[in-house]
């Protein structure tokens, strides 16, 4: 199975604690964010993956060919990063959607153990999610009695929702073309700079995808200073592969 991760942004929120790096190279420990995210990868042998990348790309290229070999990576190119947001990054990268693949954004820390609920072959596209009551701004899930996903998306109503969906996912391959058609969709309806939920919640809409929870799991998000913080003091130290 193959990872694809979008690392194209900039990461304004971040700007003050950066220091000009993408948001992915920020330490944490004693590795970088999405060196981090790759060991949990290597921990579940999942040992392919593509990159999306924008900002600052040679850079990331060299750091991310530091951890693994260029027989392992495809790297794909958003050249117009500071205009789109994740749906459009997702799309350029609709060549590689031949088969099942895992889902993550780089600027999320994770334990590999997450990835072991979600990475078997077994045929069914699997979102994670974090049960808990979840605030306006998070992408929410709306799910049934069987844990399949009704709708996604940061407008949902909280009262509705069963929780947060925490940015990683596998999607299977009998999904594939539709999920490349609906992100078709939203690039050809000006939604480029939308997130790829749009083209999940029409998927989900359409065929099956189901809800797994995190079980406590470690996993954050880092969007803002506080949440690099709490990523270095708090979600690090509880990896079981750092």
């Amino acid at each position: 199975m193959k990872a694809i991760i979008l690392a194209a942004g900039y990461g304004n929120r971040l700007a003050k604690v950066s220091n000009g790096l993408p948001k992915s190279m920020i330490q944490i420990g004693n590795k970088s964010l999405i060196h981090n995210q790759i060991e949990a990868c290597l921990a579940q042998n999942i040992n392919d993956f593509v990159f999306v990348l924008g900002y600052e790309i040679d850079k990331l290229k060299e750091h991310l060919l530091e951890i693994l070999k260029p027989s392992q990576i495809t790297f794909i190119e958003n050249p117009i990063y500071r205009k789109t947001n994740t749906l459009y990054s997702l799309w350029l990268a609709r060549s590689e959607f031949t088969d099942d693949f895992i889902y993550f954004n780089a600027d999320i820390l994770f334990d590999q153990q997450l990835l072991s609920k979600i990475s078997s072959n077994n045929g069914v596209s699997e979102l994670l999610l974090e049960k808990s009551s979840c605030a306006e701004e998070e992408v929410k899930m709306i799910i049934n009695s069987d844990n399949r996903i009704l709708e996604i998306g940061k407008k949902l109503d909280p009262v509705d929702c069963a929780g947060e969906f925490i940015g990683i996912g596998k999607f299977s391959k009998s999904v594939l073309p539709k999920f490349i058609e609906y992100l078709q969709f939203g690039v050809d309806n000006n939604e480029s700079n939308n997130y790829f939920e749009f083209a999940v919640n029409l998927l989900a809409k359409d065929l099956e995808l189901f809800a797994v929870s995190t079980d406590g799991i470690p996993c954050i998000e880092i969007d803002f200073p506080e949440d690099l913080e709490r990523a270095r003091t708090e979600i690090y130290p509880k990896l079981k592969h750092k």
